[in-house]
């Protein structure tokens, strides 16, 4: 199949929902020999989320902006709860990680730098493995309390265990993102190795063409000699 003929089919699959579940979670149901891998689309529906409305470089901006408000209330009510000086720093820091590690994936993307990409990884595995056993210690503390119908505890517990969703849902679009600014740069020095060749080829071409003359000129003055 030439190149031609997979660039309407890649496309054509990039805005129908079944691309869009056969990317998420089937991949394995579905026939991906219709999509050619030295093609780099950069519509494709592995680049997308929202179920393929947005490109993932408008949905990163957009979740580390609900992610560094979320952080920031939550730690916030921490801190009004806690008079204690250890409790604040842990959350002042806590906050300035989480808005470092948000700064730094924006520009990774925007940039298309992968490097800038890492650090968020390790604070995100961090960041929900601490929200999973806030959620565990919580939900202990209220089983064994006499206030566990109550509204406050459910609504608390209901806000971690909404977090721990968003904060895997981003994971999983920051993954994305990673695989896109992979494809782009080896796009990009694919682009550069046949431009390349393209002007060494060119280059030999003119010499070659520089050397045929002058044979042929010397071939005519040879002639124009011997007459």
């Amino acid at each position: 199949m030439s190149k031609s003929d997979c660039e309407p089919l890649q496309k054509r699959d990039s805005i129908t929902p079944r691309a869009y579940v056969k990317s998420y979670c089937c991949c394995c149901m579905f026939d991906r020999r219709r999509e050619d891998p030295a093609i780099f689309d950069e519509e494709n529906i592995r680049y997308r989320a929202f179920f393929g409305t947005m490109h993932i470089r408008q949905v990163l901006v957009i979740l580390a902006i609900i992610k560094t408000i979320l952080v920031f209330g939550f730690l916030f009510l921490q801190v009004m709860d806690t008079e204690s000086p250890l409790g604040v720093f842990s959350a002042t820091f806590a906050f300035l990680t989480v808005c470092i590690t948000n700064i730094l994936l924006v520009a990774g993307v925007r940039l298309k730098r992968y490097i800038f990409l890492i650090p968020y990884f390790t604070v995100c595995v961090l960041f929900i493995f601490v929200l999973i056993l806030h959620l565990f210690v919580d939900f202990l503390d209220t089983a064994n309390s006499k206030n566990t119908v109550e509204i406050q505890p459910v609504l608390h517990n209901t806000v971690l265990l909404f977090m721990i969703c968003f904060e895997v849902y981003m994971l999983s679009v920051v993954w994305r993102a990673f695989v896109y600014i992979c494809d782009f740069n080896m796009q990009r020095q694919i682009e550069k190795i046949v431009q390349k060749k393209s002007m060494v080829k060119r280059s030999f071409d003119i010499e070659y063409d520089l050397v045929r003359n002058e044979i042929i000129k010397a071939e005519v003055k040879a002639n124009e000699e011997l007459v």
